[in-house]
């Protein structure tokens, strides 16, 4: 069974601290529907398509006993990882096998392929010469790197001259199926007097199933030196740092989880989230808006040190044929955070999010994913847990492992005034993205594919109760629309899967 992923340390949401944020969720959704298939060998006994339900035909069907099992291929996964996958479907050591199409090799094959360590997989037999009823399996599968690039931060804004970092994974370390990870990110100092450089670090292990036991666990710590900036005065469309100020604040905490694989498409996971936060505020914060009047601000951070906890609960559903490559199919992933004084938090808030997407293939070939999210907050959750208007826009920068480096806010196509809104409790988005295949290298080590796509999309962003109340006094739109479209190219390489489009270009330029 592959990994969860619920440790993404490319997160531009800063949601989950980065861990979940809700680019990831979104983009991960996107993303992994749609990559590339590796084509299977043309080998005459290799098992390239899917079983047929036909009848019979015991003319050309053979029931074979397999006499032993050879894996080849292996280097960085174990000969146990393969063997276990075998066994879970009954292709032992003097097992019957019906030739050449018993449904067994099929999910054994896929089951291979959607763990992410394989780019090949080719089962065949070869009967023994005494007896060709009696034949040796061989199971020869081509690696994939298990070393990945998540995420590559780089990047400038008029706050944040620099910024840089980078998130690694390995998603089988020792052979044993363990995700290990971190990530780093630094940004220079933001043009904002008395502000401080914004930095984060993180780390992550995942053990995605216990040895013997249907039960995953994941631990992970973080420390996140924020330097948030807010309007202090000018128009809430104009992002010119000089309207702006910053404050500070650090979080250093860790999160631990289960996961429990109900069936083979569908996982609940049970997590708690604990970090201590040390936050420097002003003393009464104001705006001074267009008219000249002086605006309360509620930074949404309580001040001084205090305890941030929760609890999560969350169950996904992945119907794809192949889990990490690309299959027909949907993923579905619904997530609740609970946040109180039961939980040992001095914070008081429920956040849930919902994301889905279903992928399939069009008769010539090229795939079309829709996909919808959404999700609300009730309480008074901290600011870095609330919905940003950067992470749902794919033209303006969001959030990157939950720091904040620039003041922009999402191009306002519609003149619905989507760019004067920064933070929200209330988000919904649609997607369509289209995609078709360029090239295919699956004997390469270096680029594996890569596709064409175009996603065109919308999404709002409702405030709080006391912004919602504002907006209708003056006459403006409560729920405005932003589009989200991209236009690019995506890259299956050994390191990753990396997207050169035109919102990665406007996210990282400094307008």
């Amino acid at each position: 069974m592959p990994p969860r992923s619920r440790h993404e340390p490319g997160d531009r949401a800063g949601d989950r601290s980065g861990t979940r944020g809700l680019r990831v969720l979104v983009g991960g959704l996107l993303g992994a529907l749609l990559l590339p298939m590796a084509s299977a060998s043309a080998s005459p006994w290799a098992i390239a398509a899917p079983v047929r339900t036909a009848p019979v035909d015991e003319e050309h069907h053979r029931v074979l006993r397999i006499e032993r099992v050879v894996i080849t291929g292996t280097e960085q996964v174990s000969d146990r990882q393969v063997s276990d996958v075998l066994q879970r479907e009954g292709l032992a050591t003097g097992a019957e096998l019906l030739w050449p199409e018993d449904e067994r090799v099929v999910r054994v094959r896929d089951r291979l392929r959607a763990t992410g360590y394989f780019k090949r997989v080719t089962l065949r037999v070869e009967p023994l010469e005494d007896d060709p009823d009696r034949v040796e399996l061989v199971v020869e599968v081509v690696e994939r790197s298990t070393v990945s690039i998540s995420d590559i931060y780089l990047g400038g804004s008029a706050l944040t001259p620099f910024r840089g970092g980078i998130a690694l994974a390995e998603r089988n370390f020792l052979g044993r199926g363990v995700l290990l990870g971190g990530a780093l990110i630094w940004g220079t100092q933001p043009r904002v007097g008395k502000s401080r450089r914004q930095q984060a670090y993180k780390a992550f292990a995942e053990a995605p199933r216990l040895r013997g036991v249907p039960v995953g666990i994941l631990v992970s710590s973080w420390f996140i030196s924020a330097s948030e900036p807010y309007r202090v005065e000018g128009a809430e469309d104009d992002p010119d740092p000089s309207l702006f100020k910053t404050f500070e604040y650090d979080r250093i905490g860790g999160q631990v989880g289960l996961g429990f694989p109900l069936t083979p498409r569908l996982e609940l996971a049970a997590d708690y989230t604990f970090e201590r936060v040390n936050a420097f505020l002003p003393e009464d914060p104001v705006r001074i808006d267009t008219k000249g009047e002086l605006v309360e601000l509620d930074l949404g951070l309580l001040d001084h040190v205090h305890r941030h906890t929760a609890v999560d609960f969350s169950i996904t559903y992945d119907g794809r044929d192949e889990l990490f490559l690309v299959g027909k199919g949907g993923r579905v992933v619904l997530d609740v955070r609970a946040s109180s004084s039961a939980t040992g938090s001095q914070y008081d808030y429920i956040k849930l999010v919902a994301a889905g997407a279903y992928s399939f293939r069009l008769p010539w070939g090229h795939w079309l994913t829709p996909s919808a999210s959404g999700g609300q907050i009730a309480g008074a959750a901290p600011v870095y847990e609330r919905f940003y208007s950067g992470d749902l826009s794919s033209w303006t920068p969001g959030r990157e492992q939950g720091l904040r480096y620039s003041t922009r806010n999402p191009i306002d196509v519609f003149g619905t005034g989507i760019d004067t809104r920064e933070y929200g409790n209330l988000f919904g988005r649609v997607d369509l993205e289209y995609a078709w295949p360029l090239f295919r290298r699956t004997r390469t080590r270096g680029v594996y594919g890569g596709d064409l796509y175009l996603s065109l999309g919308v999404f709002t962003l409702v405030g709080d109760e006391a912004e919602r109340a504002r907006r209708r006094a003056d006459d403006e739109w409560v729920a405005p629309l932003g589009a989200a479209a991209d236009l690019g190219v995506r890259l299956d390489t050994a390191l990753g899967t990396f997207n050169v489009s035109v919102g990665n270009v406007l996210r990282r330029t400094p307008l």
